[in-house]
């Protein structure tokens, strides 16, 4: 019996299990298929501020998280000598018209009262740092402290840490229920009826999470919400920081590779690209930037997101004993990956939560089976 069984193997579940295993419980990941998830198909946009229209705990949830990459990056450096892309490049939030500029001024005022890092700009200030804008941009908002990362150079080296500080992986390994006995957590049974038991269960299955029996989540607690990305691969840099406008984002890459994303689709557990979305996305980038029209098409690609009703992500323990959340994430999971492993090896471990969960508690109306 290990210590803790984590269901998931994606960024929330490979930063608990490195979390709980530095602190040297042993760990037993399951995985049920390998790039399945949506922590590889992300841009790895690092962005608290950029969508956050008020103060929160939502808000606050994201900025502690984002305080804890550049930690998180030095120690997975030194595990792996994996470069996991983190970048400092700021960001930009940009409107195409006067309203739209208002209304970025409005959401953000909350950020300066908190001694936040921002800086409302008109269109040429906005320009001025990313000359590839369009004539179109009236202004919008800088933020200094937004960073990005390359999603799966991050999970890889989260794994190979885990592994090296001796986390055990089972891929293939589809969980059908957790293993409750007396009230209590007590691991998890496979599709295939095999029980892998521990002390400790942690549900990390992203969109996959409603679908495990017996969690205590209702059927539709969590649900998958496709986003769809294009590669473009311009053959100099075009941009240096990431841009964020009306219809798509803009995450660039240190190669000059840019990733417009992404759609928000209820469309099932279908991981598709669409032609539709795919001429969408293309077409207001190159609306924000036109240099963009000469860039050859890379790849494309779709993930599947945890959305829960409220969209906000499901942290800490529920009714059963032993068993710790840590799901639904939505369009945070990549930025939530550091303050997710501090909080389930808190939880487990005995220790304070470093922000109050009663906001994300699986017990919050909506979600209970």
């Amino acid at each position: 019996m290990s210590d803790v069984v984590v269901i998931g193997a994606g960024v929330a579940g490979c930063a608990s299990a490195l979390s709980l295993a530095r602190r040297g419980l042993s760990v037993r990941v399951l995985e049920r298929s390998p790039g399945e998830g949506a922590s590889w198909a992300a841009a790895g946009i690092l962005g608290p501020q950029l969508e956050a229209a008020g103060d929160g705990p939502m808000a606050r949830l994201c900025l502690a998280s984002r305080a804890l990459y550049p930690e998180l990056v030095a120690s997975l450096a030194e595990a792996t000598g994996v470069d996991v892309g983190y970048r400092r490049c700021g960001a930009l939030r940009v409107a195409l018209t006067a309203p739209g500029r208002e209304e970025i001024a409005r959401e953000i005022a909350w950020q300066k009262a908190a001694g936040l890092a921002m800086e409302l700009c008109d269109g040429d200030a906005a320009r001025a740092r990313a000359p590839a804008l369009c004539a179109e941009v009236t202004g919008g908002a800088w933020f200094a402290d937004e960073a990005r990362i390359d999603p799966p150079s991050l999970l890889r080296a989260l794994r190979i840490a885990a592994e090296r500080a001796g986390v055990q992986f089972r891929a293939g390994a589809a969980v059908r229920r957790v293993l409750v006995e007396r009230a209590r957590a007590v691991g998890a049974l496979l599709e295939d009826g095999t029980r892998v038991e521990a002390r400790w269960t942690v549900l990390a299955a992203g969109s996959w999470s409603s679908l495990i029996e017996a969690s205590g989540l209702a059927p539709q607690a969590v649900r998958p919400v496709r986003g769809q990305i294009v590669e473009l691969t311009p053959a100099s840099p075009v941009l240096s920081q990431i841009v964020f406008g009306p219809g798509c984002y803009l995450s660039p890459r240190d190669d000059g590779r840019v990733l417009v994303g992404a759609t928000m689709e209820f469309a099932g557990y279908v991981p598709a690209v669409t032609s539709r979305a795919v001429r969408d996305l293309l077409t207001a980038a190159l609306r924000l930037v036109p240099a963009l029209g000469e860039a050859p098409l890379g790849r494309t690609w779709a993930g599947l997101r945890p959305h829960p009703r409220d969209e906000l992500p499901i942290l800490g323990e529920g009714e059963i004993a032993n068993l710790v959340f840590a799901t639904g994430h939505f369009r945070n999971g990549v930025l939530l990956a550091p303050v997710t492993g501090k909080i389930v090896a808190a939880l487990i471990t005995g220790e304070e939560p470093p922000l109050d969960l009663a906001p994300f508690s699986a017990r919050r109306p909506g979600l209970a089976a």
